[in-house]
């Protein structure tokens, strides 16, 4: 098939239109900006997410910061001095690599409060392949992540949820996990739309690693979720354009937290799909005569 000049403008002009982005929270790794030997340390004081090159880091090292002035947030009490911390990056805790993100929330690592763990992070544009996520108004984002759920031993309700954020901190959408109640620690995975908290059937491999599949449609402020148990080996769709709990422009960030007496939920391999910023007319009208103009040297040539 043979293409003419202005074809070929209009299709160079759609591929940077409409290209995705791929980008992550990370993997958990040193290169993706966590601390992942040594003694643990609570993702609150220092910049985790903020060094490495992986996806367009800006190198660096690790350092101490003032709490909370990074990307995490913690919002509860606890103790958050090396060794303690309720949500920390551990090593030999990873689906891939060396590490992974592991909540926790019993006095033994930090929970000293009894008030459970509670931490925002906030995505920047490392997780949105160089776009400020709060540009990103339109058109449907696509976050996955894998996760080995845990309860409590002892907890009959929501153990733990990772919710997802708008910019004013209201929730979007949230998956969590329910206890069965006393010396059950089987996690039976629940979600939460704008219709309130709905209950399934599949039970969370506390001892492997379940795949979490999430589509925000910023158009009609929807969420479609898709459970993958590696205990069944089967993929779940648990919802297909389910209403926001809030509506909301853009995903700004995610909230994990976990009541009390919570052993390890555990994290890896985040990964996010956003849609490129369309261009405004006036910078298509600049891409179309730029390349009418490349078209034209090399006729010349």
């Amino acid at each position: 098939m043979v293409y003419s000049p202005l074809a070929r403008i209009f299709t160079l002009v759609a591929v940077l239109s409409a290209q995705p982005a791929f980008a992550y929270l990370g993997g958990f790794e040193a290169g993706d900006g966590y601390q992942s030997n040594g003694a643990l340390l609570d993702v609150s004081t220092y910049n985790a997410g903020q060094f490495g090159t992986n996806n367009g880091g800006p190198g660096g090292s690790q350092a101490t910061i003032t709490q909370n002035s990074g990307l995490f947030q913690k919002f509860d009490q606890g103790d958050t001095s090396p060794g303690n911390g309720e949500l920390v990056v551990q090593p030999g805790l990873a689906r891939t690599g060396n590490a992974g993100l592991a909540l926790r929330s019993t006095p033994a690592y930090g929970d000293t409060a009894g008030d459970g763990a509670q931490y925002l992070y906030s995505f920047d544009s490392r997780d949105f392949n160089g776009v400020n996520p709060s540009a990103v108004t339109s058109g449907v984002v696509s976050i996955d992540y894998w996760m080995r759920p845990q309860t409590s031993f002892f907890e009959t309700g929501t153990a733990t949820t990772t919710s997802f954020v708008n910019a004013n901190g209201d929730t979007i959408f949230s998956v969590g996990m329910l206890g069965q109640g006393i010396f059950d620690s089987k996690p039976i995975v629940e979600w939460q739309d704008a219709a309130g908290w709905h209950t399934t059937t599949i039970i969370g491999n506390s001892a492997g690693w379940d795949h979490i599949m999430l589509s925000f449609n910023l158009n009609s402020d929807t969420v479609s979720f898709s459970y993958y148990s590696s205990l069944t080996g089967t993929t779940t769709t648990l919802a297909t354009n389910a209403a926001d709990v809030s509506p909301t422009s853009n995903v700004s960030g995610i909230l994990f937290a976990a009541q009390p007496n919570t052993e390890v939920n555990a994290y890896d391999d985040f990964n996010i799909v956003s849609p490129i910023l369309v261009p405004e007319p006036s910078s298509l009208i600049i891409i179309m005569l730029g390349a009418m103009q490349c078209l034209g040297m090399r006729r010349r040539r």
